[in-house]
């Protein structure tokens, strides 16, 4: 496809974009894109251009999503708000389509972006934007877990609908383990110990024993190193558990899958056995309450 294809298949996908061809051949892309639960996974192959989303582009009926992208190929520059930095293959970077970018491809560039609904992030969203446009390593880590993920999530997608939505929840957790948790000081010192304890969390959210002292003596440590791990990078482990369950329970509510049970079984599932405030929580957290979520998956058939 030419530009004005391209813009227009892009600005659908994404947000209103401008593309611009920017080399003297005659510009080609394409684009591979799957609704993955609540997020989106594409596939972006496209000569050299500049694509840019301007002031003038952004309304209030736009969804509002964080990009996330890891570049397989090409040189590529991203900016966003005072930040501007050239973008390696290997490498990830963010972009939150609520504010002006910009992405200049100096020839062809071969990339893989996941998208990810703002209201998914809950408060993150935030401190994630704030690193916009800031590359991560896309090899050792989380963020090597997420380069993979994403590399390996267009070529063989699970059909099943309950997979898929675990499969955007896995993506969103290590969105959220890459980016939430690291500043751009912090970005290069290694957190291999602190990235395993996030994964143990994740796959041990059900387990009402969850909590500071389990995981540090699982993980051979003490409570005050936990808390230290986790100290300067954002919510404790506690907020950051507790986030991560209120994250699940809300795409349970607004999942068809789980209309016939209660929010007490769904709260429990995730490891939350008195929902008595779970209503105050999540509207705290993501500004809906259980009946909000309820009435929209009755009303949109569960689409976030």
């Amino acid at each position: 496809m030419g530009t004005e294809s391209f813009q227009q298949v892009a600005s659908g996908l994404f947000a209103p974009l401008q593309v611009t061809g920017s080399g003297p051949r005659q510009f080609e892309a394409s684009v591979q894109y799957e609704a993955v639960g609540p997020v989106v996974v594409a596939r972006i192959r496209a000569g050299a251009a500049i694509v840019v989303r301007d002031r003038r582009s952004i309304t209030s009926g736009d969804v509002q999503w964080m990009h996330f992208t890891v570049h397989h190929r090409g040189l590529l520059t991203a900016a966003q708000d005072d930040r501007a930095t050239v973008v390696n293959p290997g490498e990830l970077f963010a972009c939150d389509n609520t504010r002006p970018y910009r992405l200049v491809g100096a020839d062809t560039s071969d990339m893989t972006v996941l998208c990810v609904p703002r209201a998914s992030l809950g408060r993150h969203a935030d401190a994630i934007g704030r690193r916009t446009a800031l590359t991560l390593p896309a090899a050792g880590g989380v963020g090597g877990l997420l380069g993979h993920a994403l590399s390996a999530a267009d070529d063989d997608l699970p059909r099943h609908s309950a997979a898929r939505m675990h499969l955007a929840d896995a993506l969103t957790a290590l969105v959220l383990a890459a980016f939430a948790d690291t500043t751009p000081e912090r970005a290069p010192v290694p957190t291999d110990l602190a990235d395993r304890i996030r994964a143990y969390a994740l796959a041990h959210l059900g387990d009402g024993r969850l909590g500071a002292e389990h995981v540090a003596r699982r993980h051979h440590i003490s409570v005050r190193h936990l808390h230290a791990l986790f100290k300067g990078s954002g919510p404790t482990f506690a907020a950051w558990v507790r986030h991560e369950r209120l994250l699940r329970i809300r795409r349970d509510l607004l999942d068809p899958a789980s209309s016939p049970l209660s929010t007490a079984v769904i709260a429990a599932r995730w490891g939350v056995h008195d929902p008595k405030h779970l209503g105050r929580a999540l509207k705290r957290e993501f500004g809906e309450t259980v009946s909000d979520l309820r009435r929209r998956q009755h009303d949109s058939g569960g689409r976030p």
